[in-house]
């Protein structure tokens, strides 16, 4: 049976280390084959010999013919020259993705015109530079063509009209300068344009009319000549629509003007628009109520304009909606009630305008809210006990700059939520202990995008952050913290805070909290601001603040602090006196004031205090098992002496031997003790005679014996 078992370890040891094995050498190839992938003898001998060429390896495959036809590998951190490339060695190829490269830098080689069977080119996210090259309106098969994200520059070829079999064309966030060359009117098969993010000048042509089949147009960030074409309101089948950024001007209504001036805003004949962004405009005037007949619209950003008036009533009316971006403009008045089913809503963003009227009630249905942010209204009343437990996936709470009051209510069920912005209200009260709720914030936030979210690169949120009022956008699923400053809440400062192990920031400032600093705020590790001035807080300052080796912004002033300011590595960087200007009781550095010896040892007796509770706690665990020690080897004796005859036979006889010794020596030492106390006492009765004796009797009668003499 052992002998079994032997061999079945041994076979799986040798399985798993032919396994490793393997791995190793797989991955050795896949460095091998990157750091060759730039010679141009390594090509050729693809080329020429079926035993070299690493087909179905890592995204690379090969035809019947063992000849490559798909190079597929992408962010796989490639990086060297493009341009040295010999795209001469593989004729056949019909698909090449570099995407997301970014260390493969260089230009386009004018010899990436051999690849004559192309249909497919992605180059998206790399390090390139330089121009297209004319040559690429040589690829006549080409169907796919993305070079977006890159540093290319000059002008956009003409020769790119002769790519008549395009159906997508990206050249996003690139440097390219001069105008929308007119033979783009050629592609009439075209699917995709994506021209947003570049320096082009210069008027739309009007050639782009020409493009009946255009899905998504992105003509966003630019300098081009404006008013927008009204032949884009003929797109019968565009579903997503970039305006942004092109300093689009007048009524919202009155966007697309025709040539002959007449209206044709109209998207009655765009039944299947999904996305529309016209943000970063100056567009005014009211929010036509077209809009909500807009049932297949998922994202609408018309954020960063100066449109006004009311939100029209109908506006929970768009079936399909996920995320509505209405921030920074001048709507007023109250935000419409729902009149019926509300939409799949997301995210929405309704912050920086004069919104009045209290929390609205037409969001307590909306329970997958991921992001909310009503901040910078007019918005006034308490918040209802709903907000608690009706958003179960919102993870972006923000109420800053309003005129909120009551009590923050119970946070029940915001399990995730990760930023809390209550700042610049009037709540009152204390906060609440069920902040420990919030587990979201007792980790790190290590995942980029927010989850359940589809559009958090395009989302942000303004936070005071050290001091000042940023904008959080491709990192705000990055952001943890709370802030609650600026309100007239009482109390202490809740011991649950301290649990929230994933906070970044804590602003508590401009309140009126009392009592203590908690003593645990050191395990706050990722804590990297901390705000809690103008409060009413006393005593010291916990040690433990000191071991936060991540905080960079500290701000303890104006409360009744006292005692001497903690040291630490970090606490050094943090210099300047003003974090603890207003705390008369405070000493040591910065601040001029030296601690006194009563003062200076306040803190160490708490520490040492610390120190003798840990030692208490291990006398108490030593005589526990000194204890435990005892009764085993106690009970073990007697266990042995009941079960052995010969052993307690023995033990016993030893026992009565001790008792009789004892008992001889104690006879022994009585009768020497009394014969001593005899002679003792007989010692001293003679003493006392011979001292009697020689003593001289007493005169009684001197007088008569002297007479009688």
């Amino acid at each position: 049976m052992k002998r079994h078992f032997y061999y079945l370890f041994y076979f799986f040891l040798l399985h798993l280390c032919s396994f490793q094995s393997k791995g190793e050498t797989e991955a050795d190839a896949l460095l091998n084959w990157k750091s060759s992938l730039y010679n141009p003898a390594t090509l050729n001998s693809w080329s020429r010999s079926n035993s070299t060429k690493p087909c179905s390896w890592y995204g690379i495959i090969c035809d019947s013919t063992n000849s490559i036809i798909e190079l597929n590998l992408p962010n796989i951190g490639l990086n060297g020259t493009f341009d040295k490339l010999n795209f001469g060695a593989l004729p056949n190829l019909t698909h090449l993705n570099f995407s997301g490269n970014q260390l493969l830098h260089g230009s386009i080689p004018e010899s990436i015109s051999n690849l004559s069977y192309l249909v497919s080119l992605d180059l998206s996210g790399n390090g390139l530079t330089g121009s297209i090259p004319h040559s690429l309106g040589d690829l006549t098969r080409l169907e796919h063509l993305n070079l977006g994200m890159n540093g290319l520059t000059g002008i956009i070829p003409a020769g790119i009209g002769n790519l008549i079999n395009l159906i997508e064309l990206n050249l996003v966030y690139n440097y390219f300068t001069g105008s929308i060359p007119e033979s783009i009117g050629k592609l009439t098969h075209l699917n995709v344009l994506h021209l947003g993010s570049n320096n082009l000048t210069g008027r739309i042509p009007s050639e782009l009319a020409n493009l009946g089949f255009l899905k998504v147009l992105n003509l966003s960030t630019n300098s081009l000549l404006v008013p927008i074409p009204s032949y884009i309101a003929n797109f019968s089948l565009l579903e997503s629509l970039d305006l942004s950024g092109l300093n689009l001007r007048g009524q919202m209504q009155d966007l697309f003007i025709g040539s002959n001036g007449s209206l044709s805003w109209n998207f009655s004949s765009m039944p299947n628009m999904q996305y529309l962004f016209i943000r970063d405009n100056f567009l005014n005037g009211s929010l036509p109520s077209f809009f909500c007949n807009l049932d297949s619209l998922i994202a609408l950003d018309l954020s960063r304009n100066q449109l006004s008036d009311e939100l029209p009533q109908c506006w929970w009316e768009i079936k399909s909606l996920q995320m509505m971006i209405l921030e920074s403009n001048n709507f007023s008045g109250e935000i419409p009630i729902s009149r019926g089913r509300m939409p799949p809503l997301l995210s929405i963003h309704l912050a920086n305008n004069s919104l009045v009227g209290g929390f609205p009630s037409a969001l307590k249905n909306c329970h997958d809210l991921v992001v909310l942010d009503l901040g910078k209204n007019r918005l006034f009343g308490e918040i209802p006990e709903w907000l608690g437990y009706s958003f179960p996936s919102l993870k972006i709470l923000s109420l800053r700059s309003n005129m909120f009051s009551g009590t923050i209510p119970a946070l029940q069920s915001l399990s995730k939520l990760q930023l809390m912005d209550f700042s610049s209200n009037n709540f009152t009260g204390s906060i609440p202990q069920s902040i420990g709720n919030l587990t979201s914030m007792t980790v790190q936030q290590t995942w980029s995008k927010l989850d359940s979210s589809k559009f958090t690169y395009m989302e942000s949120i303004s936070i005071t952050w050290k001091g000042s009022e940023l904008s959080f956008q491709q990192n705000l699923a990055l952001v943890n913290g709370i802030d609650l400053s600026s309100n007239s809440l009482i109390g202490k400062i809740p011991a649950e805070l301290t649990g929230l192990f994933g906070l970044l920031f804590l602003n508590l400032s401009n309140n009126h909290l009392t009592n203590l600093i908690p003593v645990n705020i050191g395990d706050l590790q990722e804590l990297e601001f901390l705000d809690l001035s103008n409060n009413a807080l006393s005593g010291h300052i916990p040690p433990s603040i000191a071991s936060i080796t991540s905080l960079s912004f500290l701000n303890l002033s104006n409360n009744n602090l006292s005692g001497e300011i903690p040291m630490g590595s970090q606490m050094q960087t943090l210099d300047n006196p003003q974090i603890y200007a207003g705390n008369d009781g405070l000493c040591g550095f910065p601040l001029a004031k030296a601690c006194k010896k009563d003062d200076s040892t306040i803190q160490q007796g708490s520490i040492t205090d610390l120190d003798n509770d840990s030692d208490k706690e291990e006398i108490v665990w030593l005589f526990g098992f000194v204890m435990l020690g005892f009764i085993f080897g106690f009970w073990t004796f007697l266990g042995i002496l009941f079960f052995k005859k010969d052993w307690r036979s023995s033990y016993l006889h030893n026992i009565d031997r001790m008792q009789e010794k004892l008992l001889c020596a104690l006879k022994s030492s009585s009768s020497m003790g009394r014969s001593s106390m005899i002679n003792e006492e007989l010692d001293s009765s003679s003493q006392f005679s011979h001292q009697f004796s020689s003593t001289k009797a007493p005169d009684w009668g001197s007088s008569s014996s002297t007479t009688t003499n």
